[in-house]
């Protein structure tokens, strides 16, 4: 593998960017694959899942610290309810500012709806979304895990938070409460996607596991029912909130497969 670090800077904040070549001779004219992290993600928290999907499909990665995550700018403003929807913004122009002229989403959680949000804009160079235990609502079940991750997070010795530093050093307790705080609040309870869901033109190929700690079936049942485009839905047992790393070789076979499609 080969891979290229650097910034870019987009409403005068710096975004960390990771390519990520099979070959040192970049494969012009191919499709690249866009990797979308989760709430409290990063570049580095993906393991090394990028480069096994990179491996098996043959195609290039991008992979991304978004907004305020690992060694990107701090968040500069207060989330509101309609905070994915902005930074679909920043991910567009990030998009553009690679000159990225086909590619794919894949998305983990948080990134998953992101990347949903971003397909439902109809960007005229995107070809398929892949989303691993997307949120396509803020279920009731979501607030009460999240409070038991915030005990962990604030216990003495926090071993969580000792993680979480490595990645995002000084803006660990910023990364995690606009997570936590957004996700638990009275005013995000509301959020939903289902209406971008209907939008969506490009096929979509999702992810969800039986025993996700966070959230229930209906998420990928609401992409099931909603999306139009043609769409593979793959539920898997013995399964958490991760599926690429729980079941790393179904995940990568079967999103190699899908992409591989005509």
């Amino acid at each position: 593998m080969f891979y290229h670090d650097t910034w870019v800077t987009l409403s005068g904040i710096k975004l960390f960017v990771r390519k990520i070549h099979r070959e040192k001779k970049i494969n012009a004219g191919s499709p690249v694959i866009v990797f979308l992290h989760e709430g409290l993600g990063s570049v580095e928290q993906w393991k090394d899942f990028p480069e096994k999907l990179v491996s098996a499909t043959g195609l290039d990665a991008v992979v991304y610290d978004r907004l305020g995550y690992g060694k990107s700018g701090p968040l500069t403003e207060k989330r509101g309810i309609d905070y994915i929807h902005k930074e679909e913004k920043f991910l567009h122009n990030l998009i553009e500012a690679l000159n990225l002229n086909s590619y794919f989403v894949v998305g983990h959680s948080e990134g998953g709806s992101l990347g949903l949000i971003h397909a439902s804009n109809h960007p005229k160079d995107l070809l398929k979304v892949v989303t691993l235990s997307a949120n396509s609502f803020n279920e009731p079940k979501i607030a009460p895990s999240i409070e038991e991750v915030i005990k962990t997070y604030e216990a003495p010795q926090s071993k969580l938070k000792i993680a979480l530093t490595k990645y995002h050093g000084e803006k660990t307790d910023d990364v995690f409460y606009a997570w936590s705080k957004t996700w638990t609040a009275p005013f995000f309870h509301s959020w939903n996607i289902l209406d971008e869901l209907t939008k969506i033109e490009v096929p979509v190929q999702s992810f969800h596991g039986k025993n996700d700690q966070y959230t229930s079936l209906q998420q990928i049942e609401n992409i099931k029912r909603l999306v139009t485009a043609p769409k593979e839905i793959i539920i898997l047992d013995d399964c958490s909130h991760h599926p690429h790393f729980d079941h790393q070789d179904v995940v990568v076979k079967n999103i190699t497969d899908f992409l591989s499609q005509a």
